[in-house]
C-alpha cells in the first residue's frame, strides 16, 4: 500500500514537472483559381453575420470566456475573415458579408461561435445554395498559430488555417457540381428575389418541395421580360447597399485589427499561465494528499521511534503540499481576473459604427438587421412607383423605367 502511494506520488510529480509547449503550425492556404472562370459559372456568395452564441448567463459568460462586447465584434470579425478568404481565392463571384435577412444570394455560409479565445477558435457553420440544398455542415476547430503573436509574425491571423479550410471545403463541393447545376441556382436566386418583390409576377416561376424545402424552376422567363429587366435592375440598387454595409464591415475590421491582436495575444499567454498554474496547483494537492495518507499508513504499520517521526513528518509535509496547491489555486484566479480585464478593455476600443443610405441611418450594430428588412420593403416601393401598380398585384409593367442608384456613404 504504502509504495503504491509513493509510485503515485512519483508520477504526479513528473507530471508536474511536465511544461505545456505549442509550436507554430504548418500553414494552410486556401487554393487559388489556375485559370478564369466564365462568368456564367461564378457563384456569388453571401456570407451572414455570424451567430454570436453569447449565453445570457454571466456566470457561464465567465466560465466561458466570453465577454459580450468583444463577441459581438468577433462576430462581424470572422465573417470578414471568411469573406476575405474566399474572394480571394478567384473561385467565386461577389463575395459579401450580408444581414441575416438576406437569403436570396446563390450560396449561403452561416457561423456560430462555439469557442474563441487567443489559444482556440470553433466554428459550426453551413454551407447551402439558392435552391435550399444543403452542400454541408461542419465543426471547424483551430488552435492558434503562434507565430502571429510573435512582433516579427506578420498580418496573417492566428486562425487563418480555418478560413483556408473552409474555403477549400466549398472549393471541392463546388467542384462536383456540373455547370447546369451551377447555371440552376443561379436561376433560382434571381427568380427568388424577383419572386420577394413582385411576387404576383413571379411566383409561378418558381415552387418549393413541401418537407425538403428545395426550390425548383418549373419555367424561366424570357431574358427580354421587362418585368425581369425591371427586377434585375432593383436588384443591382439591393448589392449597391450591400456593398456600402461591406466597405463598413471593412472599415470596422481594419480598426479592431490591432487591439484584436492584442488581445488576442495577452488572451492567449493568461490563457497558457491560468493553465499552467492549474496544473500546478492540482498535482501539489494531489501529491500532499498521497503524502498524507502515506504517512498515516506508514505510521499504523510501524512500531519504533523512527519510523513514528518519519510517519508524522510525511503527514506535515504533505499538508504543507496541499496548502501550496490552494496558494497556486489563487494565481489561478489572478489570472482570470485578468482576463476579464483585457475583455473588458477591449471592449472600450470597439465602436459601433453607422451607414447612411439616402437620408436613412443604418446603425450596423442591433439594428442592421432591422434597417435591411425596412431597405427590402423600400425596394419593394420602388417598384410599384415604377410600375404604378402594387407589387403583389402588377400583371404587367411598362419597361423604360430609370434606374437611380442608391447614394450611400460609410462614415464613423
Amino acid at each position: 500500500m504504502t509504495r503504491t502511494l509513493i509510485l503515485l506520488a512519483s508520477g504526479l510529480l513528473l507530471a508536474g514537472c511536465m511544461t505545456h509547449e505549442t509550436r507554430p503550425l504548418p500553414r494552410v492556404n486556401a487554393i487559388q483559381a489556375a485559370s478564369e472562370i466564365p462568368q456564367d459559372q461564378l457563384l456569388d456568395v453571401a456570407v451572414h453575420l455570424f451567430d454570436e452564441n453569447v449565453p445570457q448567463d454571466e456566470d457561464k459568460q465567465a466560465k466561458k470566456r466570453i465577454f459580450p462586447e468583444v463577441r459581438k465584434a468577433e462576430a462581424r470579425y470572422f465573417s470578414m475573415q471568411a469573406r476575405n478568404t474566399l474572394e480571394g481565392s478567384g473561385h467565386w463571384g461577389q463575395v459579401r458579408v450580408v444581414p441575416t435577412s438576406e437569403d436570396t444570394l446563390d450560396v449561403e455560409v452561416k457561423g456560430k461561435i462555439i469557442e474563441s479565445t487567443g489559444s482556440m477558435l470553433k466554428l459550426d457553420v453551413t454551407v447551402s445554395d439558392a435552391t435550399g440544398k444543403v452542400w454541408f455542415r461542419k465543426e471547424y476547430e483551430q488552435a492558434a498559430d503562434t507565430r502571429a503573436y510573435k512582433d516579427n509574425g506578420g498580418p496573417r491571423d492566428p486562425f487563418q488555417n480555418l478560413y483556408s479550410n473552409l474555403a477549400n471545403d466549398m472549393l471541392s463541393y463546388r467542384q462536383g457540381l456540373q455547370v447546369a447545376d451551377l447555371q440552376n441556382v443561379r436561376n433560382v436566386s434571381e427568380l427568388r428575389f424577383a419572386s420577394e418583390i413582385a411576387p404576383y409576377a413571379f411566383k409561378d416561376y418558381l415552387t418549393q418541395e413541401k418537407g425538403k424545402g428545395l426550390y425548383k424552376v418549373t419555367r424561366l422567363p424570357a431574358d427580354s421580360d421587362p418585368l425581369l429587366m425591371r427586377t434585375d435592375r432593383i436588384r443591382e440598387r439591393d448589392y449597391a447597399l450591400l456593398d456600402t454595409i461591406n466597405e463598413y464591415y471593412s472599415l470596422f475590421s481594419e480598426n479592431m485589427a490591432t487591439p484584436y491582436t492584442n488581445w488576442r495575444r495577452y488572451s492567449y499567454a493568461e490563457i497558457e499561465a491560468e493553465d499552467d498554474a492549474k496544473r500546478s496547483s492540482l498535482t501539489r494537492k494531489l501529491l500532499g494528499a498521497a503524502a498524507v495518507v502515506g504517512g498515516l499508513v506508514a505510521g499504523s504499520q510501524s512500531n519504533t521511534y523512527i519510523g513514528n517521526a518519519a510517519a508524522t513528518a510525511a503527514v506535515f509535509g504533505g499538508a504543507y503540499a496541499i496548502k501550496s496547491g490552494f496558494d497556486r489555486g489563487a494565481e489561478v484566479k489572478m489570472h482570470s481576473d485578468s482576463l476579464k480585464q483585457l475583455g473588458e478593455s477591449f471592449q472600450a476600443e470597439v465602436q459601433p459604427l453607422v451607414v447612411e443610405v439616402e437620408g436613412r441611418t443604418l446603425q450596423i450594430k442591433g439594428t442592421a438587421e432591422e434597417q435591411y428588412i425596412e431597405w427590402r420593403r423600400l425596394l419593394k416601393e420602388l417598384y410599384e412607383s415604377e410600375t404604378g401598380l402594387p407589387a403583389a398585384a402588377s400583371p404587367a409593367a411598362s419597361p423604360g423605367a430609370a434606374a437611380v442608384q442608391p447614394k450611400a456613404k460609410a462614415k464613423s
